[in-house]
């Protein structure tokens, strides 16, 4: 075993940041912001759920895939092509005596002209289920698990096509980097309450979450440090301080052990506040002219005390590692004793403390949806990365104009989307009565080109058909206060 090698750090970056077997915008955005998301639409603003048409409905799950990198891509191809073929060959593994073949797909890393990032995400939701109760009142109930990985800021030095070709004996300056990493479930009740009193409706919504932690990790390094390569085996490294943290559950040589199990506990939290003016030429019983919202999203925290543990590596003076300090081992928890023995000469020397805690990707949302014509309607979304705790997994910040044209029984959207202020991406998402399904970035799967992310979501539900009860009905009256709108019979859908 070499390790750490010159292209030690590219290699672990790379692994991190391109898991193309998994790899499927992170906000899911054409099942949540039309007037019938019913509880979907809550994970953008909880109080949008007080504004939709139906008295109740039952997901019977939803789930969505992102990925997106600016660390490394594959060449001339698309998702579905990837998945299909699945030949990924690196271009670094290719040579005179190892030419490129036709099927083969070719995974290039990028120059590292500026700050690089990855994050992934995957998520699946069972059954759940919201219900008004009293005109006014919106109850609801979800459980999903997700998975969510996030490293920003990688500095340009770590770029695979630098750090591998860097000449022995020269030093390299690492700036500042981490990462996280978090695979959890959550249980979230959910409730809204609208106020219709006034010409313009107001409505404020809060989805609280007890969350149950199965993996963790952060990995920081919070100071600057030198890096040399001084042999094909041996590595220097400068005055370093080095944080990370790990959930050791499922640390086993014995693949058979592995299991799915809690490790932490956290608690999250939803809350925001909708404006709503009704329009004066309502077609619909619950159109309006214009909506605008403002929420805090993914506000909380886990901690994982049982079998979490927090490392620190530090030192002053220059350290020689070679791969003899690594001998191979079927043990991953025997690595972190080598690195503790390695760099501080006891292999308990690094262990702080047997916990830690790894903050929710929170985001403070703005957004306004605006009724176009009859049918037809606009929203413009900002989601920004807003990071509470120290260790925090990182939601990309997003910006996007939605336009979308809607009916009762099916809805086309084109999100147009634009992720951590980089290059723009255009989606696509459909309602056929109760399936949703969409992508934020169309172009990932119909178009071969250099492809560095996608994502995709879909979501099945039923909602009320034939339930007499309570109805807010937009629209209607002369000019002055408007008076509640009486309820009237929802009816069956004609085909």
């Amino acid at each position: 075993m070499q390790f750490p090698t010159r292209s030690c750090f590219a290699t672990l970056c790379a692994l991190c940041l391109l898991p193309v077997t998994s790899a499927f915008a992170q906000e899911q955005l054409g099942m949540r912001l039309e007037r019938f998301s019913g509880i979907y639409s809550a994970a953008i603003n909880p109080a949008n759920t007080a504004f939709t048409p139906h008295n109740w409905e039952v997901s019977l799950f939803n789930a969505d895939a992102f990925f997106e990198n600016s660390y490394a891509y594959l060449n001339n191809t698309s998702i579905q092509n990837a998945f299909r073929n699945n030949n990924i060959v690196a271009a670094s593994d290719t040579s005179m005596e190892r030419p490129l073949m036709p099927n083969d797909i070719l995974l290039s890393f990028a120059e590292g002209e500026k700050p690089m990032h990855g994050v992934m995400r995957t998520a699946v939701y069972g059954p759940s289920f919201s219900a008004r109760i009293a005109e006014d009142h919106m109850v609801g109930l979800t459980f999903g698990v997700r998975s969510l990985f996030s490293a920003y800021e990688i500095p340009e030095v770590l770029a695979y096509n630098t750090i591998s070709n860097v000449p022995i004996g020269q030093k390299v300056a690492i700036p500042q980097t981490r990462g996280e990493g978090l695979a959890m479930a959550e249980i979230a009740l959910h409730y809204s309450h609208r106020n219709t009193d006034n010409d313009l409706y107001t409505a404020w919504g809060i989805t609280p979450k007890i969350l149950l932690g199965f993996e963790g990790f952060y990995a920081n390094a919070d100071t600057p440090f030198d890096y040399t390569s001084i042999g094909s085996d041996n590595t220097a490294f400068g005055q370093s301080d080095w944080n990370y943290a790990l959930t050791t559950g499922n640390l086993t040589s014995n693949s058979d052990d592995i299991e799915l199990k809690r490790q932490g506990a956290g608690f999250g939290i939803d809350f925001g506040w909708v404006w709503a003016m009704p329009a004066e030429d309502a077609a619909a019983d619950d159109d309006y002219a214009w909506k605008f919202g403002i929420s805090l999203i993914d506000a909380g925290f886990l901690k994982f005390g049982k079998g979490g543990e927090t490392h620190r590596i530090n030192f002053q003076d220059t350290v020689n590692v070679s791969g003899a300090d690594f001998p191979n081992t079927n043990d991953p928890y025997e690595r972190i004793r080598q690195a503790s023995q390695a760099f501080l000469g006891d292999p308990t020397a690094s262990l702080q403390k047997k916990s830690f805690v790894i903050g929710m990707p929170t985001a403070l949302s703005v957004q306004f949806d605006t009724r176009v014509t009859h049918g037809f309607y606009v929203n413009t979304m900002i989601m920004q990365r807003f990071v509470l705790t120290p260790n925090s997994i990182h939601r990309p910040t997003t910006l996007a104009t939605v336009p979308r044209y809607e009916k009762k029984w099916y809805s086309i959207s084109v999100p147009l989307v634009v992720n951590d202020w980089r290059s723009m991406r255009v989606g696509l998402s459909a309602r056929l009565g109760f399936l949703y399904f969409g992508t934020d970035n169309v172009g990932s799967f119909m178009e071969k080109a250099k492809q560095s992310g996608s994502d995709f979501y879909i979501g099945f539900k039923i909602n009320a058909l034939t339930l007499s009860g309570k109805k807010l009905k937009f629209g209607g009256g002369g000019g002055g206060r408007r008076s509640r709108q009486k309820m009237r019979k929802i009816k069956c859908y004609e085909f």
